[in-house]
C-alpha cells in the first residue's frame, strides 16, 4: 500500500515526528513503538528511500572495495559487511580492483560522486596510504586486512599466526626452512607474515634469515616458486607460504621433485582455503576470522555515520586466528 508518513501516523494516533524517529531507530515510547509498528506491519508501508536520501544528501549505500571477486576470504569479508549493514538499512554496491589494482582512488573518488554514506576498503595497500588517496577521501573509510595506524581499520594477527605456524614446523624438527611471499605493497602479507617467521626462527637460535622467494597470490606462482627455492636449497625440509594458494602450488611442486609431503618437506600457509581439504594431504594453514572482520568493519562505519569521525581518533581492531592442523606437517 503506498501511504505517506503522515497516514501512518494518523493510524497509530502518533505524531508524524514519532514515525520519523520509529524509522530512524530514534527513541519512543514502548506504547508508541508498538503502535507504529503494528501499522507499518499492517499496511506494508515501505519508506520512500529517494526521499530521505534528497533530504540527508547522503545515498544508504556503502562501497565495498574487494581485490577479486572469486575469494573465499573476500566473500567472508564481503557477507559478514553486508549482514550488519542491511540490518541498519544500508545497501552494499561491490566494486572489484582485480583487473584495476591501481584504481583504488577513482573508485573512492566515483563513490564521493554518487553521495554514497562511506567505504569498506579490502584491496588496500601501502601506495593507497602513501600518495594521499585514502587521506584525499571525504566520505568516511573502513580498511580491511591491513594496519594504517592513522586510519580506521580491522586487521589480524598476521606476524603472530605466522610465527606460531612456524613454531610448528620447528616442533617438527624443520630446520631448512624457506618462505613464499607475498609482494611487500601488500604489509599484511609480505612483511608482517614473514617478520612473524623470522621472529620465531631468531628465537629458536636460527639467526641467518631465512631464504624467500617473492610471489603473488595465485597457485601457479607458488609452485614456481617452489621449484626456485628447490634450485637455491635442494636440502630445504620445511616451507611456509604466505596465502593457500601457494602452498597449494608449493606442494605440486614439491610432488613433482620426488619430495614427499610431510616424510621430506613440511609446508603451512595461510587462509583455511575450501581447497586445503582435499589437497593431498591436507594442508595445515592459519584460519583468520574475516567474517567477524567485516562485522567490524561495518560497526566501525556506522558509529563514524552516527557520532561523526574524529581526526584526532581512528578506531582500530585487531583479531586473532586459529591454527589448523593437518597432513602437511
Amino acid at each position: 500500500m503506498n501511504m505517506t508518513l503522515r497516514e501512518i501516523a494518523e493510524l497509530a494516533g502518533v505524531s508524524p515526528s514519532a514515525v520519523s524517529r520509529y524509522l530512524n531507530g530514534g527513541s519512543l515510547s514502548a506504547a508508541k513503538y508498538e503502535a507504529i509498528d503494528k501499522v507499518i506491519k499492517e499496511t506494508g508501508y515501505v519508506p520512500n528511500q529517494v526521499a530521505h536520501d534528497l533530504r540527508t544528501g547522503r545515498v544508504r549505500q556503502v562501497g565495498i572495495l574487494v581485490p577479486k571477486i572469486h575469494s573465499k576470504s573476500v566473500s567472508q569479508v564481503v557477507e559478514g559487511a553486508h549482514e550488519v549493514l542491511a540490518k541498519a538499512g544500508y545497501m552494499t554496491v561491490l566494486g572489484s580492483l582485480e583487473h584495476a589494482p591501481e584504481s583504488v582512488g577513482q573508485y573512492l573518488e566515483w563513490m564521493q560522486a554518487y553521495h554514497m554514506a562511506g567505504a569498506i576498503v579490502m584491496a588496500a595497500n601501502d601506495a593507497d596510504v602513501r600518495n594521499g588517496t585514502f587521506q584525499n577521501c571525504d566520505i568516511p573509510l573502513v580498511v580491511t586486512g591491513q594496519h594504517f595506524k592513522d586510519f580506521n581499520c580491522v586487521y589480524h594477527d598476521d606476524w603472530g599466526a605466522a610465527k606460531d605456524l612456524t613454531n610448528l614446523l620447528l616442533k617438527r624438527g624443520r630446520t631448512r626452512i624457506g618462505c613464499i611471499s607475498g609482494p611487500k605493497t601488500d604489509p599484511a602479507v609480505g612483511i608482517n607474515r614473514i617478520e612473524g617467521v623470522k621472529a620465531a626462527l631468531w628465537e629458536a637460535g636460527f639467526t641467518p634469515a631465512p631464504p624467500t622467494v617473492v610471489s603473488d597470490f595465485h597457485m601457479a606462482s607458488g609452485y614456481e616458486a617452489m621449484k626456485q627455492l628447490l634450485a637455491d636449497r635442494p636440502d630445504i625440509d620445511g616451507v611456509f607460504c604466505a596465502t593457500d594458494s601457494m602452498g597449494q602450488g608449493a606442494m605440486m611442486a614439491l610432488k613433482e621433485a620426488g619430495k614427499k609431503v610431510p616424510e621430506d618437506v613440511s609446508v603451512v600457509a595461510f587462509g583455511n582455503d575450501w581447497a586445503n581439504l582435499v589437497s593431498s594431504p591436507q594442508l595445515t594453514t592459519a584460519e583468520l576470522y574475516q567474517t567477524q572482520c567485516g562485522r567490524d568493519a561495518a560497526a566501525i562505519l556506522l558509529d563514524i555515520l552516527e557520532k561523526g569521525s574524529d581526526p584526532e581518533y581512528t578506531r582500530q581492531i585487531k583479531l586473532g586466528y586459529r591454527i589448523v592442523e593437518r597432513g602437511s606437517v
